[in-house]
């Protein structure tokens, strides 16, 4: 792990680069490492921005999460028809947010 001590006047120069390119401030900062060292690092490259997940998105995503949580009664229970409804539900929210996901940038 490397760790960089930056001062109160670098920092917010480089949030703003990063920002203006549209990357991290993490991303941009290993761009930079790559330009200057004349490397190529396809791994290191590839990293960028995140995928920003509408707050709806994340709403639904987290009522999934419930939904799981609350299918460990029936399973346990031998409950089949009432987990495989659940987690028809859990499908319906899930299959087409990470669809989603695969063409968005940020």
């Amino acid at each position: 792990m490397l760790g960089v001590k930056l001062s109160a006047d670098l920092r917010p120069r480089i949030a703003a680069a990063a920002q203006a390119a549209g990357v991290s401030d993490s991303a941009w900062l290993r761009q930079c490492a790559l330009d200057r060292l004349g490397v190529e690092s396809a791994v290191d490259a590839a990293s960028g921005p995140r995928p920003r997940i509408p707050p709806a998105e994340l709403e639904a995503l987290s009522g999934v999460v419930r939904e799981i949580g609350a299918l460990h009664g029936p399973a346990s229970l031998g409950r089949a028809d009432e987990v495989l409804a659940g987690l028809g539900r859990v499908r319906a929210v899930l299959i087409p947010l990470i669809i989603g996901l695969n063409g968005r940038s940020a």
